[in-house]
């Protein structure tokens, strides 16, 4: 005996909903004419430009945060990666030290740099004043 599986149902079912759609009819009766002299305004919206330097300036921002953020992790796990690796061959309690040593400078300079990176961009820029209407 063969079953329906979900899959052959899910088919059955989307091709009866796509041939039981109905179809749309307009009405016969013509749509009446727009009278020549009326032209309708169109308001075009001119964007604010300090709106639209202020939004160029954040994502300047942000792509360099973004960028400085990336770049501290992967040193950082660059260094995680370094030092167990050299705990797993360390033999002594020294060289286990050694490695410890080696990642806390790594994450500092990590730090300093993504600190760095950070400072230089720059006050986080601030939106502009809404002007009172």
């Amino acid at each position: 005996m063969k079953y329906i599986s979900a899959k052959n149902v899910a088919l059955l079912v989307a091709a009866g909903l796509i041939s039981s759609s109905g179809v749309a009819m307009a009405a016969d009766t013509p749509a009446p004419a727009a009278s020549p002299t009326a032209a309708p305004t169109v308001k075009v919206h001119t964007p604010n430009p300090a709106v639209v330097a202020f939004k160029a300036a954040i994502a300047t921002y942000h792509a360099g945060r973004v960028a400085a953020d990336t770049t501290a992790k992967s040193a950082i796990d660059a260094a995680k990666v370094t030092r167990d690796a050299a705990i797993a061959a360390a033999t002594t309690p020294e060289a286990k030290g050694a490695a410890r040593t080696a990642f806390k400078s790594a994450v500092a300079s990590a730090k300093a740099t993504h600190d760095a990176a950070i400072a230089a961009l720059g006050a986080k820029p601030t939106p502009p004043v809404k002007a009172t209407k």
